[in-house]
């Protein structure tokens, strides 16, 4: 499922990685690597629960990304999945080791349905709060929030930084904003910093950073030790680095709230329409392929709530993914379907 909890101040932050629910048709061919799940932001939304504090706008999933990574492109081609720099649907773990059971792997068909169930969904989430902020703001940020093992053979041999920013070499927000941010993290003791090195950014940020629109995206990507005592099995935090770090990231969001008001207060001017300018171009694709989504099913119409915070829970309905036998090629098994579940 979605969660969606809306704050007023301008500022989304946005927690693709932090789910760990396998749907049972998903974890009974996973094989015993692909059961530890590794790759996920553990524990992520316990950094980030100040939110309400700042009353900020959080929307993550409780779908794992071994699932679907929410953060990747859904047109990205089923034979990169062996590719975990690129995957929707990674086969592998972050260091290439295989995750699925032999010839368990999806196969097209089986993304298709997962990028319908819950990559759409999220994304047009995603968009609501943004359209919704930016009718009170002049300028809103989206903060694509993730974790990761400080050390992954292949990938981060060397260690992460404690913070990584991305900003699409920076494309995807104002550099006034990218400074402000990296500024608030370089001036606190032990954190090491990088801008767009080991965090480029991801999907999010290509689809919605539109700094030209008042609509800035940057990725931050924390080393799992700034929070957690053990980066394994079971991902424990270590409250010391927990309190410390939240207090730094408070810090750094109230100096993005307080960046966004020197601008000028007020949302965005309207287009020709009368609407706010779109700020994403992948969903004015979305919109004219509708007719290509599952039933109603997938509509992720918000609750409504008279008070200003709320929580929005947008269930995916559960919908029917039927078994996948030699995946690869993406031939479906006859018989009984099997119902691809969201955890309550």
């Amino acid at each position: 499922m979605i969660l969606v909890e809306e704050g007023q101040s301008p500022i989304v932050l946005c927690l693709p990685h932090s789910g760990a629910d396998l749907p049972n048709a998903v974890e009974k061919r996973l094989n015993a690597t692909g059961r530890l799940q590794a790759d996920l932001a553990w524990r992520l939304e316990r950094v980030f629960d100040f939110h309400k504090e700042l009353d900020v706008t959080v929307l993550r999933s409780s779908v794992s990304r071994y699932v679907i990574d929410l953060d990747r492109d859904p047109e990205t081609p089923v034979d990169r999945a062996m590719n975990p720099a690129e995957a929707l649907c990674p086969a592998t773990t972050l260091d290439g080791k295989r995750i699925y059971q032999d010839g368990e792997e999806p196969g097209p068909t089986e993304i298709e349905q997962r990028t319908l169930l819950f990559h759409a969904p999220f994304h047009k989430a995603l968009q609501r709060q943004v359209d919704r902020l930016q009718r009170q703001h002049r300028n809103v940020i989206i903060l694509d929030c993730q974790s990761m093992r400080s050390h992954i053979k292949g990938v981060t041999e060397n260690g992460l930084p404690l913070v990584s920013i991305g900003t699409l070499g920076g494309s995807s927000c104002d550099p006034d904003l990218r400074n402000t941010l990296v500024g608030s993290f370089k001036g606190q003791q032990g954190y090491t910093v990088s801008v767009d090195e080991q965090m480029q950014g991801g999907f999010i940020s290509q689809s919605f950073g539109r700094p030209d629109r008042g609509l800035h995206a940057v990725s931050v990507l924390l080393a799992q030790r700034s929070y957690l005592r053990h980066e394994s099995p079971p991902f424990e935090p270590d409250k010391t680095r927990l309190t410390r770090l939240r207090a730094v990231l408070a810090e750094a969001m109230t100096r993005l709230v307080d960046w966004t008001g020197m601008g000028g207060a007020g949302p965005v001017e309207p287009d020709a329409s009368g609407k706010a300018a779109p700020s994403a171009e992948h969903v004015e694709e979305t919109s004219q392929g509708e007719e290509a989504s599952p039933p109603e099913q997938l509509d992720t119409t918000s609750a409504t709530a008279d008070d200003v915070e709320k929580t929005d829970i947008i269930p995916v309905d559960p919908m029917t993914l039927t078994r996948v036998s030699q995946s690869q090629a993406g031939k479906v098994e006859d018989g009984p379907v099997t119902p691809l579940l969201v955890a309550e």
